[in-house]
């Protein structure tokens, strides 16, 4: 009849160790002689069908088979937990180890993207939020994703927010005023931190694109515009082209002229065109008609 004793030994040993790593010593734990180790049938079963471990038939310690990767085996918790039975035949006893695989630093944080894009109106009011991507790290504990850090321009400042599972999620924070006619774009580096010794980094680039708000009016050229033309001036002649620009870009920097004030004498002889602003001759000039035409 055979005997069991769950749980009796615990070890551990960190990851990425070459094969044949120390891992505990079996022998002295168990109260096992060791010339007789071989004799008595001792061996080594892993849990799941794939030997991490076995018994050295010299020392009586346990031994890492192969170099065990913790975040291949265990991505979704955060303690690692091998068992493996050493099995005494002899004796027709079963000991269950369990091994702890320790997390070394051996992942740097990353982002999905390496680059992103936040779009922002010139009218957005200083103190807004946007929510960033979080990087991720496949470390647990300490080595895993500690701190964010945000560098480049003093428009915006970085915040950070505790979600529902107490982990830190990084926002983009508005410092300053926007002006898209002074920046159509910004460009930012959102650096992530873990918390080994020495730490690793990893990085993403944040391009923000200004949208234009219509907060500018257009602007001519000039104050005023007076143009002296002799009487025979020929019909169809431009007289003046009269120009503005406005800062603002699409749609809002389009500009139309017209005439907001003009007399219907000036308007039955002159023309503005409201795409180019050219102002012309549509009928000839008569001084004995009209004083005059100065518009």
């Amino acid at each position: 009849m055979w005997e069991a004793a769950w749980g009796q030994l615990r070890y551990s040993v960190a990851e990425e160790m070459p094969k044949g790593s120390f891992v505990g010593d079996v022998a002295k734990d168990l109260g096992l002689q060791l010339p007789g180790i071989r004799d008595r049938g001792v061996r080594v079963v892993s849990e799941g069908g794939t030997q991490y471990f076995s018994l050295h038939g010299k020392t009586g310690h346990l031994i890492t088979m192969e170099r065990i990767d913790r975040e291949q085996l265990c991505r979704l918790v955060e303690k690692c937990i091998l068992r493996c039975e050493v099995i005494l035949e002899g004796d027709m006893q079963v000991y269950e180890i369990e091994v702890e695989i320790t997390d070394i630093n051996d992942n740097a944080p990353s982002f999905k993207e390496t680059e992103l894009e936040e779009r922002m109106s010139e009218t957005t009011a200083p103190g807004s939020r946007f929510p960033l991507t979080e990087a991720n790290d496949p470390d647990s504990g300490p080595n895993s994703v500690q701190s964010y850090e945000l560098s480049g321009d003093e428009h915006f400042s970085l915040a950070m927010q505790t979600g529902p599972g107490g982990d830190q999620r990084p926002e983009l924070v508005l410092a300053k005023a926007l002006d898209r006619e002074e920046a159509a774009f910004h460009e930012l580096v959102l650096r992530a931190s873990d918390g080994g010794e020495p730490a690793r980094t990893g990085t993403t680039r944040i391009r923000v694109a200004v949208l234009d708000a219509n907060d500018n009016a257009p602007a001519f050229s000039q104050a005023e515009y007076t143009v002296r033309v002799p009487e025979d001036v020929p019909v169809g002649s431009t007289l003046v082209i009269v120009t503005a620009t406005d800062a603002d870009e699409g749609l809002n920097g389009y500009i139309k002229y017209s005439l907001k004030k003009a007399t219907n004498l000036a308007s039955e002889i002159f023309h503005l065109d409201v795409e180019t602003g050219a102002i012309t001759l549509v009928r000839s000039l008569d001084f004995e008609e009209g004083d005059s035409d100065r518009r």
